[in-house]
């Protein structure tokens, strides 16, 4: 018996190829595809939280435990006196001893000042991603002109801190800014905390001016600028 012409026998060969081509593609279709790793998930901003005239750090310890309850890495920074310029150059010092390319700052009252001298002037600029202040006179206190300027009267609407802190772009570069201030803060008027050219103002009732570091609500305000959340309040251009 013979099993057929050369040509037959190519058929019959191209044929098997073909079959066993579309079992493999059809295994390889019902087959679980391969798990892909996650993308790994960007650690928390390290946080730098600035206190106000005359205060001290532990003005910042329930904010602070929050935020290390999040895995934010938090310092404290401590002020040795109530010059701003001296300030930034505390708050850069922090942030250069560890090695930070990201930092978050947050500043309370005079330390919003302290803080964006340190961002705007004095180099943080390239790592401070974001910056928020809570009821900072950002456009001054009247009652600070009777201070030295060294000790509080840099706040003062007419210092020449406070004309070039404010001078040209107030919120320069690619930091997110935020201010964050209360009708019922006491101390510093509404119209005095306010920030333009794109920040985002954030206007809260009920806290006065110290509730503003343990508020629950003001905290979840912070905590979103942090994470890089949409503005809550008005982005004022």
């Amino acid at each position: 018996m013979t099993s057929g012409s050369p040509a037959r026998r190519g058929r019959r060969a191209r044929g098997r190829v073909v079959l066993a081509a579309i079992a493999l593609a059809t295994l390889a279709a019902a087959a679980p595809a391969a798990p892909v790793a996650p993308a790994e998930a960007a650690a928390p901003l390290p946080v730098v939280l600035v206190h106000g005239f005359n205060g001290a750090p532990a003005a910042f310890i329930t904010m602070a435990a929050r935020l290390r309850e999040r895995k934010h890495t938090v310092v404290i920074a401590k002020l040795p006196g109530n010059d701003n310029l001296v300030n930034a150059k505390v708050i850069g010092g922090i942030v250069a001893a560890r090695g930070w390319k990201k930092v978050a700052i947050v500043g309370h009252s005079m330390g919003g000042l302290s803080s964006r001298q340190y961002v705007r002037f004095d180099g943080g600029r390239k790592v401070t991603t974001v910056y928020v202040s809570l009821g900072t006179p950002q456009r001054g206190l009247p009652i600070a002109c009777l201070l030295q300027p060294t000790n509080g009267g840099q706040m003062c609407p007419d210092s020449p801190f406070l004309r070039r802190l404010n001078a040209g772009d107030e919120t320069p570069g690619a930091t997110a800014w935020t201010s964050v201030y209360s009708t019922t803060d006491g101390l510093v008027p509404t119209s005095a905390s306010r920030l333009v050219d794109g920040a985002c103002d954030v206007r809260v009732t009920g806290p006065s001016h110290g509730q503003l570091l343990t508020d629950p609500a003001v905290f979840r305000i912070v905590l979103g600028a942090i994470d890089g959340k949409p503005c809550p309040g008005t982005v004022v251009k």
